[in-house]
């Protein structure tokens, strides 16, 4: 029977659980009160280094390594009787728990009560403690190098601003590596993978305190540097040459990279992601036109930028002649073969051709144009899933990107619900996508958003899952009905274990949370057996549909031909 007093211990231990990481003194008062000295466990698994941040080396389990012990408590007293008791799992091998009672305490009836009670409570509160770690090291690192993402990079910059540092004194810089498409052709993607991850490690060790560097994806790295220290990184990023390559022998690869640098006059100050933009949009145009491997912003290099001023001219003429059309790409469940569901994809055919999202996306976006896009491709998508019922077709459901600057559209949601009605079709039959990169004060509007979606019955997918600054908040704090996997997770899945480690912490957050889980960007047969191993059945890409038309699409659902992953 737990006491009144343990049982408030207890609940107040559980709310501290679901609200941040536990630390040693948070284990303090219910081990006092049961006498308990200390309480560690070991989990033994075929590679520990799963457990491990590949590029700090330290551990991302919750506890203090010591030797081959993982401490939650220890309160120095001298340790009595110490109690081992086992737990297996499919994810983690085997933990042990140990509890060691004050030996001032000396023996007790009751001990191997107290044993069971407090390994039971130790074993379920690390195993939670253990997945959000691992959630929260997916968010803040780059799955194939191990070095921190533009999550952490953001978080490390306003962290460096609230500490004292100026805006001014330090400098962004954008790194591209030159032709490197070349070395991934000629010497092959493995050997490319493993420069990327040599070089990653190579411009960790360039920076020093209350600098830092990440990764963006591909052959994309930022680097915040103290402005004293630039000189001095741009002669060492000249030229590397990556030797000793495994999959590579004998090769010597020279790299080049093209370089944008944002760097503000004193007291001036920028958020972090204009100034990314800033230093993006130098390395841009140092490559494609000045052809110049040091490229410094400044506000004319925006105006030879300005490209994009041909995609506002031909807009309204675009959305006027619906120009913009939406293309269909299926998601299948891996497991069956089945036909689940499409996911709405925005094209601009303009003359003869098409106009792809990466030209225009961003500048529509930027010049805050892109909600009447997406309300035209949402009401689009809507009169194609009414016309495929009228031909007697049982569509699954789709789902139409929303970007999220619409959070902020006066009536957006009533515009959503009475696009759905106009046209006939049940709410059932679509869902919204969000991106899931959305700022702390997006947050309140996001929740606001999505309740009143979810009220009328319309279902909410968090799109690009893993990519922005905010994953593990976000996936707290609102009640989404799908994850959609970034395709950057599912790209490594099949070369990298720490890939596959951090994807299966995602997915099961999502599969304990009662949330779909859909994979992007699946090319290969293989990445999907990963997945289905993982617990992920779905999944959206290449290796089963390219992105079709509205013909393509009908007969896709009149007569689909995917197989299941065996």
């Amino acid at each position: 029977m737990i006491s009144p007093r343990l049982e408030k211990i207890l609940t107040k231990l559980f709310d501290v659980v679901t609200t941040h990481p536990l630390v040693e003194d948070d284990w303090k008062e219910i081990c006092e009160e049961l006498d308990i000295a200390a309480l560690w466990y070991d989990i033994c698994m075929e590679n520990e280094n799963r457990l491990r941040d590949s590029y700090t080396g330290k551990i991302i389990v919750h506890g203090r390594a010591v030797d081959d012990k993982i401490y939650i408590y220890d309160s120095g007293e001298e340790k009595g009787d110490v109690h081992t008791g086992e737990y297996r799992s499919n994810g983690t091998g085997v933990v042990h728990t140990y509890v060691a009672f004050k030996k001032s305490a000396g023996q007790q009836e009751h001990d191997a009560e107290l044993f069971k009670f407090m390994s039971d409570i130790a074993y379920i509160i690390v195993s939670r403690q253990n997945m959000l770690s691992m959630l929260r090291h997916a968010e803040s690192s780059d799955a194939q190098t191990g070095i921190p993402n533009a999550a952490a990079m953001g978080r490390e910059y306003r962290r460096l601003l609230g500490a004292g540092m100026k805006p001014y004194d330090v400098s962004i810089v954008y790194l591209n590596l030159q032709n490197f498409k070349y070395i991934n052709e000629e010497a092959g993607s493995k050997a490319g993978d493993e420069i990327i991850i040599r070089y990653a490690r190579l411009l960790g060790q360039m920076v020093g305190e209350g600098e830092y560097v990440c990764r963006l994806g591909g052959d994309n790295f930022v680097l915040l540097i103290k402005n004293e220290n630039l000189d001095g990184l741009l002669e060492k990023l000249g030229c590397i040459n990556m030797r000793g390559i495994e999959t590579a022998p004998g090769r010597n690869f020279a790299l080049h990279p093209w370089i944008g640098i944002s760097r503000l006059d004193k007291g001036e100050d920028k958020r972090m992601e204009d100034r990314l933009g800033e230093a993006a949009m130098a390395c841009n145009l140092g490559k494609h036109k000045l052809k110049q491997s040091v490229v410094w912003f400044s506000e004319s290099i925006r105006e030879q930028m300005s490209k994009g001023k041909d995609i506002i001219m031909m807009y309204d003429s675009a959305l006027r002649n619906h120009e913009f059309i939406p293309f269909f790409q299926a998601k299948v469940d891996m497991r069956t073969g089945e036909l689940i569901g499409f996911e709405s994809l925005c094209r601009w055919k303009h003359g003869n051709g098409y106009i792809y999202p990466d030209q225009f996306i961003p500048v529509l976006d930027k010049e805050g144009l892109v909600h009447q896009v997406d309300m035209e491709i949402f009401r689009q998508t809507c009169l194609s899933i009414r016309k495929w019922k009228d031909m007697g077709l049982t569509p699954p459901r789709v789902s139409s990107n929303f970007s999220r600057k619409n959070l902020f559209v006066e009536g957006i949601e009533d515009m959503i619900l009475n696009t759905i009605s106009e046209s006939g079709i049940d709410v059932t039959d679509v869902e919204i996508e969000i991106t899931e990169s959305v700022k702390t004060n997006e947050y309140e509007r996001l929740i606001e958003f999505m309740r009143i979606l979810h009220g009328n019955g319309v279902l909410i997918a968090v799109d690009d899952f893993g990519t922005g600054y905010s994953s593990l908040s976000l996936i707290h704090s609102i009640d989404a009905d799908v994850i959609k996997i970034d395709k950057s997770f599912v790209d490594n899945i099949v070369t990298d274990e720490k890939s596959r480690v951090l994807i299966n912490s995602v997915i099961g957050i999502a599969n304990n949370l009662n949330m779909e889980v859909i994979a992007e960007g699946v090319e290969t047969a293989m990445q999907g057996r990963y997945l289905l191993d993982a617990g992920c059945n779905r999944a959206q890409g290449f290796y089963y549909s390219r992105p079709a038309d509205f013909e393509a699409t009908t007969e896709i659902i009149s007569n689909p031909q995917f197989k299941p992953i065996a």
